[in-house]
């Protein structure tokens, strides 16, 4: 037994030793071919290496695959160069225009008016500037009335001929295409951007395919070089992708143009990086890992790694996926407010799984790197633009107190008295917790910040005033509050911004057409009474200024009356005009109810809803207002409104403490209204004129000005009736008037009748009301006669008078290629109120 049980151990052994003999080759490749993974597909090449991997590591290899990363940014440096040169040489030649023509206006001034009665003119002279008698200098000579030629209109005219070329070909607009009559067109961006996509698409398709080879022979010489050229230019795009998606950001800063315009790139761009994407992933699968005993190889390798690049580029491609399918317009505008919350932690998600991804092989990390440091770059410097991270001010964490009005046609305007600073024709994003807590809106600023509008809430204050039409949402809100609670609730405002803008200046051009549609009248507003100020100052090169405003209703002018009355009376003479255009006069009748049914159908558990809803809200804004109340209470030592009783009837005192306190910043209407929270009695309701309590038991009241009007003011402090009753005289005597006489002649206001009686009349000065819309193009082709060497064309309205605006610019290039009458530019600038 002994010996038969040797004799199987010693055959055993024989056994394993063969098959341990047998296996060697296979360990032998199996290491080789986890080392050559583990490079992905740097193999070293010697005699014995096979023809294949022979050929991949000639044709090429993956030590050099870095480089298409660079294919695309060089092709976006210089795409980012070109558009920086222009915006530069514009800004360049705006400033110096400005600068010449005011040098040339201070230089006339101190000889175009006699100083006695021996400075005299002569005929041929007398239109001039030159005088026979200057009161100072020597008299002028023939060699001194050399002809100064404009350098800018001279020395750069190759460049302006090229630039209304390209606007020639790139201001027409793309028709859009409307599959069914109810169906919702399908429309394009502007031309430029299409050639700019189109462009970026064929250079990545071409960069991609070309090259050869596209597939090894096997997978064990590496990964496919078609998906590792597409991979490495998908990752080459996430730093400009994110670039132009952040509000603060270099490329704004360098070529001039917004964000909310850099935002169709960054979508456009989203989506060639998808499709860059889906070609670096489709090759892994033609050429699989399971072949040539290729799934045992990798199975062996990653999990030694514990990382597998199959899972992991799943996981990258996945949110990639969603993030471009859910920013689609048809599915943005069904749930715009769920696209916010949703789309920047998709980002982060997506980022993060390319992190995973790329497991830094070639240069990949270095284009992750950049990314991240864009984005966090940009957020941080957004902290600049937010009104409430700037610990020096009052509304800092708490942001700015503001007050909601409502205007005619319903319309809503929103006044935030605020330090920040802002240029005309800019938009700031609004947050009001009182009203919806995580809800960020963009709006654009109407009113102007200057010194000659200041704030009557404080010094250093502007009154930043936002205008806009409800439609729904956001809003619906904020116009359903107003109406519900009146004008004397507070809310605070975080204000995000300002953004945007005009690129040039339009002090700069000659001619100035301003085009409105609606409340897209709000971009032009601050636009116009800059324009007017700079006239007035000798510092605008502009000599005739035309508005053009189509609306529905002649209630809609009341919205800036004021700003209107300044155009008529503080502009140079006949140098504004403005034609209104009554669209849509008849009013259409309210809904009716049907028999037996509501408006409103809310059952109680809806209205508890809205209950609950609002009392949260109203929590979160009572809190901010809290801070804030305390916050200035601490920096004056005293409220306004507790003045009275801390004087405890003593005059002098009193009087001491208002003087004491009158620079100090003026709350708005609601820190004046005493116990605003408790419930009302029956005394306090025959005071201020109501019969029964307001909803949500809130002490509204009506307007306070009508309640002293009526004699109403039981349940009013003594010194609020005075402090309104001083404010109403103020409101009527005061005026922005840039300075010059505020108080009209009789004259004035009966120009004044002509701006707003709805006739078709003209009047003497341009301005007039007209039923009907405005046949734009006709207009523009009409006054182009009249064109100076520059003019500028700004149009804010509907996408319709847009696209009639932009296709009516474009044509008119030719004048400019062909030198009629001297013109050297027509820049058209549009803006879409419906951001």
């Amino acid at each position: 037994m002994p010996v038969i049980s040797e004799i199987v151990k010693r055959r055993a052994e024989e056994a394993f030793q063969q098959l341990d003999h047998a296996w060697q080759p296979v360990h032998r490749g199996l290491d080789f071919a986890l080392h050559t993974l583990v490079e992905r597909v740097y193999i070293p090449v010697n005699a014995s290496s096979a023809p294949g991997l022979v050929a991949a590591s000639k044709q090429d290899p993956w030590g050099k695959s870095g480089k298409y990363a660079l294919g695309w940014v060089y092709f976006a440096i210089i795409l980012l160069v070109v558009t920086s040169v222009l915006h530069a040489y514009h800004a360049f030649t705006d400033r110096i225009r400005a600068a010449i023509h005011e040098e040339e206006i201070r230089k006339s001034s101190q000889t175009s008016s006699p100083i006695n009665d021996y400075e005299l003119t002569a005929f041929p002279t007398d239109k001039s500037t030159n005088k026979f008698f200057p009161p100072h200098g020597p008299l002028p000579s023939q060699k001194e009335e050399k002809f100064a030629p404009d350098f800018m209109s001279v020395g750069f005219k190759p460049v302006n001929k090229l630039v209304a070329l390209f606007r020639f070909i790139f201001y027409r607009p793309i028709p859009d295409i409307r599959l069914r009559k109810k169906w919702t067109p399908i429309g394009f961006p502007s031309l430029s951007v299409c050639v700019i996509v189109f462009a970026g698409l064929a250079f990545s398709l071409l960069y991609t395919f070309v090259p050869q080879p596209w597939y090894y022979d096997s997978i064990a010489y590496g990964a496919p070089p078609l998906a590792i050229r597409a991979g490495m230019l998908a990752v080459a795009m996430m730093p400009w992708i994110v670039a132009m998606a952040m509000k603060a950001n270099i490329v704004s800063l360098l070529t001039g143009i917004g964000h909310e315009r850099l935002n169709v790139l960054h979508r456009w761009g989203a989506y060639i990086c998808l499709i860059l994407s889906l070609i670096h992933t489709i090759p892994f699968y033609v050429t699989p890992v399971w072949d040539h005993d290729g799934k045992a190889t990798f199975n062996a390798l990653f999990q030694n790694q514990h990382f597998y690049v199959y899972g992991t580029g799943i996981a990258a491609l996945v949110p990639l996926i969603f993030l471009c399918v859910h920013s689609l317009p048809v599915f943005r505008r069904l749930a715009y407010e769920l696209f916010l919350i949703l789309h920047v932690p998709a980002s982060i998600v997506y980022l993060g799984m390319l992190f995973w991804h790329c497991h830094n092989y070639l240069t990949s990390w270095h284009y992750l790197f950049a990314t991240l440091a864009i984005w966090l770059t940009s957020y941080c410097a957004r902290l600049f633009f937010l009104n409430w991270t700037n610990p020096f001010r009052l509304s800092w964490l708490v942001g700015d107190e503001s007050a909601i009005t409502v205007l005619p046609e319903n319309a809503v305007k929103i006044t935030v008295p605020t330090q920040v600073k802002w240029r005309p024709g800019q938009y700031v994003y609004i947050r009001m917790p009182g009203i919806a807590v995580f809800q960020n809106h963009p709006f654009t600023i109407a009113s102007l910040c200057s010194e000659d509008f200041p704030s009557e809430y404080g010094e250093g204050y502007r009154d930043m005033i936002l205008v806009f039409r409800p439609f729904g949402g956001f809003t619906k809100k904020v116009l359903d509050l107003a109406l519900d609670r009146g004008p004397w609730q507070t809310y605070r405002a975080f204000l995000d911004g300002p953004y945007g803008g005009m690129r040039r200046r339009l002090e700069s051009f000659d001619k100035v057409i301003l085009i409105a549609g609606g409340s897209g009248v709000t971009a032009l507003v601050s636009q116009l009474l800059d324009l007017i100020k700079r006239m007035r100052d000798a510092k605008a090169v502009t000599r005739d200024v035309q508005v053009i405003w189509a609306l529905k209703r002649p209630e809609t002018l009341e919205w800036f009356k004021e700003e209107l009355r300044i155009c008529r009376e503080c502009a140079p003479p006949e140098s504004v005009r403005c034609q209104f255009f009554i669209t849509a006069a008849k009013r259409l009748p309210k809904p009716t109810a049907r028999a037996g049914t509501t408006h409103r159908m809310t059952g109680p558990t809806t209205q508890a809803q809205a209950h609950l809803q609002s009392y949260f809200r109203d929590r979160v804004n009572d809190a901010f207002q809290g801070v804030a109340e305390k916050r200035a209470s601490y920096a004056s030592k005293r409220a306004s409104a507790l003045i009275r009783e801390e004087a405890a009837g003593d005059t002098d005192l009193e009087k001491q403490l208002r003087d004491e306190n009158a620079d100090v910043v003026a709350p708005l209407p609601e820190a004046h209204i005493r116990d605003t929270q408790r419930k009302l009695t029956g005394e306090d309701l025959e005071d201020v004129g109501l019969d029964t309590p307001p909803p949500g038991g809130r002490h509204l009241g009506r307007d306070i000005a009508t309640a002293v009007a009526a004699g109403n003011t039981g349940a009013l402090d003594e010194s609020v009736v005075a402090s309104v009753e001083a404010s109403s005289d103020e409101n009527r005597n005061s005026t922005f008037d840039f300075g010059f006489p505020s108080t009209p002649t009789e004259f004035q206001k009966s120009l004044m009748r002509f701006a707003f009686l709805p006739a078709a009349a003209r009047a003497a000065d341009g301005w007039s009301t007209e039923y009907g819309r405005p046949d734009l193009p006709y207009m523009l082709r009409d006054m182009s006669h009249s064109f100076g060497k520059r003019t500028c064309v700004y149009v804010c309205g509907p996408p319709g008078m847009r696209v009639a605006v932009s296709r009516t610019v474009a044509e008119l290039q030719a004048k400019v290629l062909r030198g009629e009458n001297g013109m050297e530019e027509i820049f058209l600038h549009t803006e879409n109120y419906a951001l």
